[in-house]
């Protein structure tokens, strides 16, 4: 005797109408959204050149490429002032790089640009630093300095040096303009002074005054933090 065979029950027309409507326009947002693409910074063939022109006004969009040369340089930076130090990665947190303008030549002039980012920031840009590079240690600050021409990435007068925290007896921070009546630059410096009469300077900030300066708080982010961190390590170093 056979078995009865299973009836298949069929599905509603409209369900399969409504599954295929439902997977066509699945598969055109699927076209539609594409992955964004990571922009590469173009590659600067005639570095004196382009910096010139990009220096060439005082205001402007922000470039990936000038920020990368930028980073490139402080890097080159950072690996000198390891080997002059003679220090290793493990000897030291990360590095802290302080830059204010400053001309690399005796007669040289220093040219300023305000960058203008697609956050609706801000930050003045210059074409010539003194850089400032600190390494703090367990007991001893490793401190390095050197003038950086970013209109060509030479980098010349180099300063590296070190001192211990338990030998810091006094320290002194300064904020104040170039002229009181009619200021054009407000700088903040941190001078440190040691048991043998050494006076080490940290020059923190050479802000040149623009239309529109105006900082939210007395310090910025990085001052804040690079003179908390050497007060810190100095006043610990006091309590051991």
């Amino acid at each position: 005797m056979k078995e009865p065979k299973e009836k298949k029950t069929k599905e509603p027309k409209e369900k399969k109408v409504k599954e295929s409507i439902e997977k066509k326009v699945k598969e055109t947002k699927e076209k539609k959204i594409k992955v964004p693409k990571e922009k590469k910074a173009k590659k600067i063939k005639d570095r004196q050149k382009w910096t010139s022109k990009y220096f060439k006004k005082f205001s402007g969009r922000a470039s990936d490429s000038y920020d990368e040369m930028l980073h490139l340089d402080y890097d080159r930076a950072i690996e000198r002032a390891k080997q002059l130090s003679s220090i290793m990665e493990s000897e030291f947190d990360s590095p802290i790089v302080i830059t204010v303008p400053d001309a690399f030549d005796k007669n040289g002039r220093v040219t300023y640009r305000l960058d203008k980012k697609e956050d609706g920031t801000s930050s003045l840009l210059y074409d010539q630093a003194l850089v400032t590079i600190l390494f703090f240690g367990d007991d001893s600050l490793f401190y390095y300095q050197a003038n950086i021409d970013h209109r060509n990435g030479h980098i010349a007068f180099d300063i590296a040096g070190e001192f211990n925290y338990f030998d810091v007896v006094h320290m002194e921070t300064a904020l104040k303009y170039d002229n009181a009546d009619n200021p054009k630059y407000i700088t903040l410096d941190l001078e440190v002074g040691l048991a043998d009469g050494t006076i080490v300077p940290f020059h923190l900030r050479n802000h040149r005054i623009h239309d529109g300066y105006d900082l939210p708080t007395l310090l910025t982010a990085s001052e804040q933090k690079v003179l908390d961190a050497i007060k810190r390590k100095v006043r610990e170093s006091r309590m051991l």
